[in-house]
Parts: C-alpha cells; structure tokens; sequence
C-alpha cells in the first residue's frame, strides 16, 4: 500500500490538513512547513491522486447543514455556521441545504433524504452523545463533518475549547471586581447537544478555580424566562454580573432591566457565552466571549471537502479557542444604584 497523507503529515510535523495547503495552495504556508512536506512527500513516494480527489468532489451535489433542534429555536447565530459552510462549500459547485424534519421522524426524514440522494454530505450541528444521525450517516456511508462532539472518534469534528470559553469570561469578571455572578444557562435535555452541558461543567469548575460564587439559573429559551428574574430591580442573591449561553432568556433579562431603568453596565454587567445579543435599545451588543461562528463553519466546509477527497485520510478533531470581544457591557464592580 502506497504512503497517504497521514503518513506525509506525521513524517514531516504537520496536519494532514496542512499537507493539502501544501499541494493544493489554497491556504498560505510558510517555506519552513513547504520544505517539510515536500522533503517528506520525495521520502516516502507520495503521489496524490488529484484526478481521483477531483472525482470525489464533484460526486457530492448537496451537502445538508443538519440541526437538532426544531425550526423555532434556530436563531441567526446558528445561521452564521451556515453561511461559513456555504462560503467554504459552494464555490466549488455543491449546493448547502438545511433540511428541518419533525423531532419524532428525524431518524426517518434523513435516512430518506441519504437513499434519494438528496443528501450527498453531510455537516451536523448540535451533536449529542452518541448522536443516532451519525450513526445513521455512518451506516449509510455519507461522508459527515461534526460542529461539536459526539464521543466517537470516527467522524470529523471540530468543537470550542469550552474551559478556555469559561475562564475568558469569568476571568474578565473577576478583573472587574465581580465575585458573585448569575450563570444564565439553557435546559439541558437528552435531545440536547453537548455543547450546553459542557459549557454548564466548564463554568462551574473554572468558578470553584477562580473562587468566583456562580449563581446557576437554568431556564427555558424564552424572553419571559429570562426577565422573570429580575426582582425589585435587581438580580437575586446580590450579583453583580450575568454570563449566559441562553440568547432568548438573556434578551428578556435585558429587556427587563431597561423597562425597569436598570442600566448596563452601570447596575450589573453582561457577558454572553458564545452568542451574539443586544444589550441596549439601540442595538449595540452585549460583550462576548465568541468563537467567529462563521470560520467554524468554513473550516467545518474545508475538513468535509477534504474528506469527499481522501476517505481514508487520517480523522481529524480540531479545538478552537474562544476570545474576549469587549463591548462594553461589562464594567467594575461596585454597589448597585439600584
């Protein structure tokens, strides 16, 4: 069996993904890491099958971008991983598509659209463990690309470092003076994907780190939800500041200290968890500890077009560190004016 670009990556020090940058020049590469690949690739006679990577390629027409969660909970955060896919995916002439099927029939709607060739790929957004539409695609042979994790190792994926995420925005807290903070979180059911039960473990174990008290209100995706927990203009228990992954609880939140004269950052402060929500009449949002939705996306596109291309490559599970967007709507901490 001839050398694969598994082996021309471990021979010279890079991804498998770098190699192909290498080959195909679709992503700058310094001389160093050229030189690499290319004294590895004479080693070990690699030859790469272009004209069949190509044929691959093209035999998938429609790529399917599929969520778990039902029509009315995807919100344009969830869009922007699409519109990074799409960038990535249809300038090489494959169609992106987001099916939506009901919750009882999701096993059934994909396992049709795969066998009418309607889905030729797949792209799957909120993994759960042991997700049954990767089970499905993989018994059906559908090249598929994780955004999240499932807890198998045969599928790509690529997910956000979530104890990075948490310590970025507890951490910017606990340098403004915060040390009793309300975590807005969503629901976690079974239907639910791992991101939001990561998320809940890696806040709770970076606060007992920091020593910072977090207040867990776990409530459902609802603007009512969300300002319900404003009492007598002001969050329970003496916090001072909010982190949320709940969009729809933490627009209610907002929604509700501005009707009530509360403002941000002035009486408490707001950090958002990988989302992007208003915290101001005027639309200005709220400050963010976000991973660029839209280049997990493209990068999500770039590991599914290298898998059309060489199925037998090495899987790759990529890791994106989140950073701190300062907007504003986080400032030191002081005694409520309220």
């Amino acid at each position: 069996m001839g050398a694969t670009r598994a082996d021309v990556a471990r021979l010279a020090g890079v991804s498998p993904s770098t190699v192909t940058y290498v080959l195909t020049g679709t992503r700058s590469t310094s001389v160093g890491t050229r030189e690499r690949v290319h004294r590895a690739i004479e080693e070990l006679g690699y030859h790469p099958n272009s004209h069949a990577s190509m044929l691959a390629a093209r035999s998938a027409r429609t790529v399917g971008v599929l969520f778990r969660l039902q029509r009315h909970s995807i919100d344009v955060n969830d869009l922007d991983y699409v519109d990074g896919v799409r960038q990535r995916i249809e300038p090489e002439g494959i169609h992106v598509v987001v099916p939506l099927s009901g919750a009882s029939t999701a096993g059934d709607d994909l396992v049709r659209l795969v066998r009418s060739r309607t889905l030729d790929a797949a792209i799957l957004m909120d993994v759960a463990h042991d997700d049954e539409r990767e089970r499905i695609l993989t018994e059906e042979h559908v090249p598929t690309v994780l955004i999240g994790t499932s807890g198998t190792s045969g599928t790509p994926s690529i997910d956000v470092d979530f104890r990075q995420m948490a310590k970025c925005a507890l951490g910017h807290l606990m340098a403004l003076g915060h040390r009793r903070v309300i975590f807005l979180a969503r629901r976690i059911t079974r239907e639910r994907s791992n991101a939001f039960l990561a998320q809940k473990n890696a806040v709770e174990r970076v606060a007992r780190v920091l020593d910072v008290e977090v207040l867990r209100r776990t409530v459902a995706d609802s603007v009512v939800a969300g300002a319900s927990l404003l009492t007598d203009r002001r969050l329970p228990r003496g916090c001072t500041a909010v982190v949320s992954n709940n969009p729809e609880a933490l627009k209610g939140l907002l929604a509700a200290a501005w009707s009530h004269g509360v403002g941000v950052p002035d009486d408490f402060s707001v950090v958002s968890m990988g989302q992007a929500v208003p915290y101001s009449p005027d639309g200005r949002l709220a400050t963010e500890v976000g991973v660029g939705r839209v280049r997990i996306g493209r990068r999500a596109g770039e590991l599914l077009l290298q898998r059309l291309a060489e199925p037998q490559a090495a899987v790759e599970h990529l890791m994106v560190r989140a950073s701190l967007a300062d907007r504003g709507s986080a400032a030191a901490a002081g005694e409520l004016s309220v």
